[in-house]
């Protein structure tokens, strides 16, 4: 796998999944099938693009931390 210092504005199918899905790929394809995220490109070159991406990811509720904290 290439090391990657930033992401780059469009992501194959596996590097999307793992910027946006902790590397989930089936997780991904779902957000696909809904519409959620609509990659671009034609044919077999299918990209994601960082924007759309971001967006989802602003969309998630916050959750408070749980672990190590004091009752």
């Amino acid at each position: 796998m290439i090391r990657v210092e930033f992401a780059p504005r469009l992501m194959d199918r596996a590097l999307a999944a793992y910027y946006v899905c902790n590397g989930s790929l089936r997780d991904l394809d779902r957000l696909r099938e809904q519409k959620i995220i609509t990659p671009r490109g034609h044919g077999r070159n299918v990209m994601y693009d960082k924007a759309d991406l971001d967006a989802y990811a602003d969309t998630l509720i916050e959750r408070p931390a749980t672990r190590g904290t004091a009752a």
